[in-house]
């Protein structure tokens, strides 16, 4: 049915938008990564990303990125509230 040139283009454009798409998600990735202002706008636009970022990153070396965003940003966390509150 298809040609072995067919075939062949059509791997080609295939593994040109596997590379398209891994450069992509690496741009982003190298954004939030770096910048907390885009990790802010990631928060407010698409927070299911910015979610997964944290978790990859919480996995590997990055473990206070979330806690020092939503310290920067003013959110607080079930651990923020509870110390806050206190006993008096």
């Amino acid at each position: 049915m298809f040609g072995s040139a067919v075939v062949w283009r059509l791997s080609k454009y295939l593994i040109a938008a596997e590379v398209v798409c891994f450069g992509g998600a690496y741009y982003v990735w190298h954004k939030m990564n770096i910048n907390q202002e885009y990790r802010r706008h990631m928060h407010e636009t698409h927070p299911y990303v910015l979610e997964l970022f944290y978790r990859t990153a919480e996995m590997g070396q990055i473990k206070d990125a979330r806690p020092n965003d939503y310290r920067q940003w003013g959110i607080l966390t079930d651990t923020d509230t509870g110390s806050e509150t206190g006993s008096s």
